[in-house]
C-alpha cells in the first residue's frame, strides 16, 4: 500500500513538471493567471508517457486510500463517542474476595472490607496450692473465647488525590460497645509492686477487651508525589509490627513491648490525630526505600477516659523512619527507629478523678496481657505512675530470605515521675515537681519459615500503618480437596522479654520515692499458620509464659509458670 502510494506521488509530480516546462516554452510571455489555463490546454495523456487506463488506475487507487482513511475516522469517532458515554459509568470488580467499583474515568472508587477473627484459648496452670505462700497473683486465668476483631467498612479514592476509609468494629470481649475506660492505679503497685491494679473508674472491671466501635474514619490527601497526609480517627505506624496489619501478624497478638507502646504513647487504633508520612523507593541507591511518618494523636473514641480534670484531652507526639538497605525484589533487609512523647497523659475520665499514684490526676500506667486478648489480665503492670509526660523509643531490624523471615527489636520507655501528694519538703515544693524518671525495657527475636515456599510481601509504600511492612504470603495453590492443593504453611517462633521493674529493692525515703515492682515476663511463643487462600486462615500458638513478680523483701512471691494454647480463624480480603 505504502509503495504504490508513493508511486502515485510520483507520477503526479512528473506530469505536473513536464506540464508546466512546456508551457514556459511555448510562451515566456504569458502572465501567471493565464498560465494554469495554458498547461490544461497543451497538456495529452500522451505528453506524461502514461495512457488513459493507466492514470484511471492511479486516480481509482488514490480514491480507495481516501475512503480506508474515512472508515478509519470513522472508527476513531465511534471510540471516542462510547468512552465518552461510559465517562460517569461504575465499573464492578472483585478481587481478593473484595466487592469494589469505580466510575468510568477511574477517579472515584469505593471498595468494601471485612475482617473477622475468632479466638479460642485455653490456660494451663498450676493449682493455688502449689504456689509460695502468700501468692497474690491470678491463680485462674480464663479460658474461653472471644471475637477478637470483627470489622466493616469501606475503602477508595475521590477526585484521584483524596483517598478515604471508614471502619466499624464489633469485636472486643465487650462486643466493640465501648472501650474499656479503666486506668489502672492504686499506690500500692506502683510504689512497692504489691497487690494486683485495681479500676479506679466505679463500675469497671479491669478485665475485659471491649473496643470502640468506630475504629477507623480517616480522609488521605495523596496529590504530591511520594507522600500522604491522614486526618481523623488513624492508626499510626509505629514500632517493627505495628507496620504489619492485624490481618498479616505472625501470631495471636503483637508483641508486649509493641501493645506497652501503642497504648501508653497513642499509636493503638481509633485514635484522633493527624499523621504525615514520607516515603520513596531508590531514594539514596538501587532498591534502597526510606520512609518517614510523624503523628499527632489525641485520645480513643468512644471513650471520656484520657481527659482530665478540666477535660483537657491527653496528647501525644510519635514518629518512625526506616530504610530497606537492601533488596534483591524478592529478598530484603531493612533497620528502623521508632520514638514517641505523651505530652499530656490526662487520664483521668472528663469530670471524673482517675487518681494515679499519690493522687495525682495525670498517670501513665505501662502493662500488657500475656500476648492473648482471651483473659484480659495484665500479669504484668507498673501500675499508675504520677506523670504528666513520658517518653520512648525503639530500635529494630527485620528482612527475609527468600521464605525466611526474622526480626529483632529493642525498646525502652520512660515515665516522668511526679511527686503528687507525696508529702516531702526535702524533696517536693510542689505535687507536680518531676522527681525521677522511672524506666522499663523490654525486647524480641522472632522469625519464620514458609514451608511451602511462598515469601512475605513487603509494602515499600502506603498510606495507612503499614508502611514499609511485612505482610502475610499468598499462597501460590489455594487449598482445595481437588489436585495437589493446600495452601501455604508457615512455622513461626518468637520469644519476648518485658522488664517493668525500676530499682525493685528502692524503699521510701528523705531523697528519693520508692522504687517500681511492675514485674518482668518472658514469654517463649511456637506456632503453626495455614494460609488457606488469600481470605481464610488458620492459626495455631503455644505460648510458654514465664512471671517472675513480688513485693520488697519476697520479689518472687506471685510469680509463676505456665502455658496457654491458642487458636485463630480468620477471614480478611
Amino acid at each position: 500500500m505504502r509503495i504504490g502510494k508513493m508511486a502515485l506521488m510520483t507520477g503526479v509530480a512528473a506530469i505536473a513538471m513536464a506540464a508546466a516546462s512546456g508551457a514556459q516554452a511555448a510562451d515566456t510571455t504569458t502572465n501567471d493567471a493565464q498560465k494554469p489555463v495554458q498547461v490544461a490546454q497543451n497538456y495529452t495523456p500522451a505528453a506524461s508517457g502514461m495512457s488513459n487506463a493507466e492514470l484511471a488506475a492511479r486516480v481509482q487507487a488514490l480514491e480507495d486510500a481516501l475512503a480506508a482513511r474515512d472508515d478509519r475516522a470513522m472508527a476513531d469517532r465511534t471510540r471516542l463517542s462510547t468512552l465518552e458515554q461510559g465517562y460517569n459509568s461504575a465499573v464492578w470488580s472483585f478481587d481478593n474476595g473484595r466487592a469494589s467499583f469505580a466510575s468510568g474515568d477511574g477517579r472515584f472508587t469505593l471498595a468494601i472490607r471485612a475482617r473477622f477473627q475468632s479466638d479460642f484459648a485455653g490456660f494451663m496452670q498450676d493449682s493455688p496450692t502449689s504456689h509460695r505462700p502468700g501468692f497474690a497473683g491470678p491463680a485462674d486465668l480464663s479460658s474461653g473465647a472471644v471475637v477478637r476483631r470483627a470489622y466493616f467498612g469501606i475503602e477508595g479514592k475521590a477526585y484521584n488525590d483524596f483517598s478515604y476509609e471508614i471502619r466499624l468494629n464489633a469485636g472486643g470481649a465487650n462486643g466493640g460497645l465501648g472501650a474499656n475506660p479503666c486506668v489502672v492505679s492504686g499506690a500500692a503497685p506502683a510504689v512497692a509492686g504489691g497487690a494486683a491494679p485495681t479500676c479506679s473508674i466505679p463500675g469497671i472491671a479491669t478485665g475485659g477487651e471491649g473496643d470502640p466501635l468506630l475504629n477507623k474514619a480517616v480522609i488521605t490527601y495523596t496529590g504530591i508525589p511520594n507522600w500522604h497526609f491522614n486526618v481523623g480517627v488513624i492508626e499510626p505506624a509505629l514500632m517493627m509490627e505495628g507496620t504489619t496489619s492485624s490481618a498479616s501478624l505472625m501470631f495471636m497478638e503483637r508483641p508486649e513491648i509493641d501493645n506497652i507502646a501503642a497504648d501508653s504513647f497513642g499509636a493503638s487504633d481509633s485514635r484522633r490525630g493527624i499523621e504525615i508520612g514520607w516515603a520513596k523507593t531508590d531514594a539514596l541507591w538501587s532498591g534502597d526505600n526510606i520512609t518517614a511518618t510523624g503523628a499527632f494523636t489525641g485520645a480513643r473514641t468512644g471513650t471520656a477516659a484520657g481527659h482530665g480534670n478540666g477535660g483537657d484531652e491527653q496528647t501525644q507526639i510519635l514518629g518512625r523512619v526506616t530504610d530497606r538497605i537492601w533488596s534483591d525484589g524478592i529478598s530484603n533487609l531493612q533497620i528502623g527507629a521508632s520514638a514517641a512523647g505523651a505530652l499530656y497523659t490526662g487520664a483521668g475520665p472528663q469530670g471524673g478523678a482517675a487518681t494515679g499514684a499519690g493522687g495525682a490526676a495525670q498517670v501513665l500506667n505501662f502493662q500488657d496481657r500475656p500476648e492473648i486478648r482471651v483473659d484480659g489480665t495484665r500479669l504484668i503492670s507498673t501500675g499508675g505512675i504520677a506523670a504528666k509526660t513520658g517518653n520512648m523509643f525503639a530500635v529494630d531490624m527485620e528482612g527475609n530470605w527468600q521464605n525466611f523471615y526474622a526480626g529483632f527489636e529493642y525498646a525502652q520507655f520512660t515515665a516522668d515521675r511526679q511527686c503528687g501528694s507525696t508529702v516531702n519538703a526535702t524533696l517536693c515544693s510542689s505535687s507536680t515537681n518531676v522527681i525521677d524518671h522511672p524506666t522499663f525495657s523490654g525486647w524480641t527475636l522472632e522469625g519464620s519459615w514458609i514451608i511451602t515456599g511462598e515469601t512475605k510481601t513487603y509494602s515499600p509504600s502506603a498510606i495507612n500503618n503499614e508502611v514499609a511492612g511485612y505482610q502475610a504470603p499468598v499462597p501460590s495453590h489455594p487449598f482445595s480437596v481437588n489436585g495437589n492443593s493446600w495452601g501455604a504453611w508457615e512455622l513461626v517462633a518468637r520469644y519476648s522479654d518485658t522488664d517493668l521493674n525500676w530499682h525493685d529493692d528502692q524503699t521510701a525515703g528523705a531523697g528519693h520515692l520508692a522504687g517500681i515492682l511492675g514485674g518482668e515476663e518472658r514469654i517463649l511463643a511456637l506456632g503453626l499458620n495455614w494460609y488457606m487462600n488469600r481470605n481464610i486462615r488458620l492459626m495455631l500458638d503455644d505460648n510458654i509464659v514465664q512471671v517472675s513478680k513480688g513485693v520488697v523483701g519476697n520479689f518472687d512471691r506471685d510469680s509463676q509458670d505456665f502455658n496457654v494454647i491458642g487458636v485463630r480463624l480468620q477471614y480478611a480480603n
